[in-house]
């Protein structure tokens, strides 16, 4: 199925509503400010009063958290073909005092799910073809241009500086860099392995930690591809070893140790099997090298409301908290008038907050923004 976007009365409407300062999910009922939030429960944040979106940027900076872009266009329905329209926001709020406040609109629209880091100056977004910084001392947005030949990537903040790190080797090797005190970029030193994919950087305060998998090189005993690590510091890398684990998700410097909290794994099929189930998740002590399971890991899907903040030193993955420095698990049930699906998530100090989220059930036929999209944002404070 096709969807052919084109803009409507009820658009209109929905857009003049929302720019009116009505909140998109409704009025909130029983909104605590997160100080007087409840320990272990879900407890109500005033509404998003942007209109609905999917996949903004939410991060916490300076203690406030903040939300800017994301799509705005039709909805498209699971498992359909969709033209998109290119309908990213500019506009962004913060929650400050107990409040929605807005702050500067953005030079240039922000696509969902946009990488972005935090610096004490503020949050880096990644646009098309540059970087775009909002200096929160400021509330001002200023522009810089990606390093020559460079159009995508993530952005990692690590020992005060923001990195550009390359996810993948399949379109040939490209550098990582950091942007210097100056406002130049350099290219990392090339780090040890051979054309790699999946390939994050962490973090730590024993250096910036990669992980990946290599393209061409597989276990002869298994068939499988595991995860790999080397940890960069002073400009040398050092080795990590191999894992026994497949990958699954993002990694979270928990305190003691970088953190992949995906659950469940693989056995490669019937065809070219591994001959055991290895598992996506798993452990890494950049100190030592030493790698190790996830303790007393729950069983795969078995977790509750698939919210994800990685930002640790709890990391919220699979429908739960987990706790590396407890090695304990705690499901995240929905909260009450939630979405199916919840929206992106950030941590406020020892709180993780979900802003909006997706929710299909009862639509049917072409749906407005409104009907999928919640404006309502949710908070779990951690004991």
């Amino acid at each position: 199925m096709r969807l052919l976007h084109a803009v409507g009365l009820a658009l209109i409407l929905l857009v003049g509503g929302a720019c009116s300062g009505e909140p998109a999910g409704g009025p909130a009922t029983d909104v605590r400010p997160p100080s007087e939030a409840t320990v272990g429960r879900w407890s109500r944040l005033p509404d998003l009063p942007l209109s609905p979106r999917r996949g903004p940027v939410v991060a916490a900076v300076g203690g406030r958290v903040v939300v800017v872009g994301g799509y705005t266009g039709f909805p498209c329905p699971p498992h359909a073909d969709c033209v998109y329209d290119d309908d990213f926001a500019r506009d962004g709020v913060t929650l400050h005092d107990g409040g929605w406040q807005p702050i500067a609109d953005l030079p240039v629209q922000i696509p969902e799910r946009a990488s972005s880091a935090v610096l004490p100056s503020g949050l880096f977004v990644l646009a098309e073809g540059e970087i775009l910084h909002w200096r929160s001392d400021e509330d001002a947005w200023s522009r810089i241009p990606l390093p020559r030949g460079q159009q995508h990537g993530a952005l990692v903040a690590h020992d005060g500086r923001l990195h550009l790190v390359q996810g993948s080797d399949e379109l040939g090797e490209r550098p990582d860099y950091v942007l210097t005190q100056a406002g130049a970029w350099e290219p990392l030193p090339d780090d040890p392995y051979d054309a790699s994919f999946d390939r994050a950087m962490v973090s730590t305060p024993h250096g910036l930690v990669l992980t990946r998998r290599s393209i061409a090189a597989v276990d002869r005993g298994t068939g499988a591809t595991f995860v790999e690590a080397a940890v960069l510091r002073a400009d040398r890398w050092r080795e990590l070893g191999r894992s026994d684990q497949l990958g699954g998700g993002r990694w979270a410097w928990a305190g003691e140790r970088a953190v992949d909290a995906t659950l469940g794994g693989a056995d490669g099929g019937q065809v070219n099997g591994f001959g055991r189930v290895i598992p996506y998740g798993g452990r890494l002590d950049p100190a030592t090298g030493r790698w190790s399971r996830l303790p007393a890991a729950p069983g795969e899907r078995s977790g509750g409301w698939q919210v994800e903040a990685y930002e640790g030193p709890v990391v919220a993955s699979s429908g739960y908290l987990y706790d590396d420095a407890r090695g304990s698990w705690t499901r995240l049930p929905a909260p009450e008038g939630a979405p199916e699906a919840p929206g992106p998530a950030a941590w406020l100090d020892d709180a993780v907050v979900v802003v909006g989220g997706e929710d299909w059930r009862g639509v049917s036929g072409r749906a407005e923004p409104a009907d999928v999209w919640s404006g309502r944002v949710w908070l779990w404070k951690v004991g």
